[in-house]
């Protein structure tokens, strides 16, 4: 069995790059995932339903976006999409008049809207310190569980990294702690690690069972100089 990088270009494919990626952050689990697409009701059509939003809110949000490049890694026997991921080619700083406040419009208003806000700004807002300057980002990269350990993420991650090179960029990755092994193996190194935790003062019993279920995710900024050159004590870290 082979596996194949492709470019994604039908919108077809979003049904099947977006259902391996909801099941890649539920193996093991991604509290981002929770934020940013979460599983909205208790009925038996509840996990579909909500994946279809955010499939669809993905979707338009890569259309609308002219650094966005989705990739996808197929197994060349069956077909199936085994990974996924979306790059971010800037040319120019994206962020000179700063990240600014990302409203989670996806959830419905009041204190779940409010949690994943707080969560969202908490994710986003380095970035304004990190990358304000023409980059490459990797901002989504995920493998089907069973199809972990056969080169798909080097795949995935080949890609950005030789665009980057031939554009002579750096290159950056808000890395889950599970993904950062990968990452070093292909010369990003770990600069900081943050949290997303919203809280309050005063919680309420509602916010107290988003706690509960969205615990506090770690995350790690990682980053690949120009050319992946690096030396310790003269390179300076973003």
């Amino acid at each position: 069995m082979g596996l194949l990088l492709q470019p994604v270009t039908s919108d077809d494919d979003f049904k099947e790059l977006i259902e391996c990626e909801w099941t890649s952050y539920e193996t093991p689990y991604n509290g981002f995932k929770e934020i940013y697409c979460p599983t909205l009701g208790t009925g038996p059509n509840a996990r579909e339903e909500s994946m279809k939003e955010c499939r669809e809110r993905q979707l338009a949000d890569h259309k609308g976006d002219a650094t966005s490049h989705w990739f996808k890694v197929v197994d060349s026997d069956s077909g199936q999409i085994v990974g996924g991921a979306q790059w971010n080619i800037f040319h120019e700083n994206p962020y000179v008049n700063g990240v600014g406040h990302i409203e989670a419009t996806w959830w419905p208003e009041g204190e779940g809207r409010k949690f994943a806000s707080m969560g969202m700004d908490q994710w986003f807002g380095p970035r304004g310190k990190r990358m304000n300057k023409p980059h490459v980002l990797l901002a989504i990269c995920f493998v089907y569980p069973a199809h972990r350990r056969r080169g798909a993420g080097s795949l995935l991650l080949n890609w950005g990294i030789q665009k980057a090179d031939e554009l002579d960029l750096e290159t950056f990755i808000e890395a889950a702690r599970p993904g950062i092994p990968l990452y070093s193996s292909h010369g990003f190194r770990e600069v900081e690690e943050y949290w997303i935790d919203p809280k309050v003062e005063e919680p309420s019993e509602e916010w107290k069972q988003l706690k509960e279920k969205i615990p506090p995710i770690p995350w790690t900024f990682m980053w690949r100089p120009k050319q992946g050159r690096y030396e310790e004590g003269k390179t300076a870290l973003p």
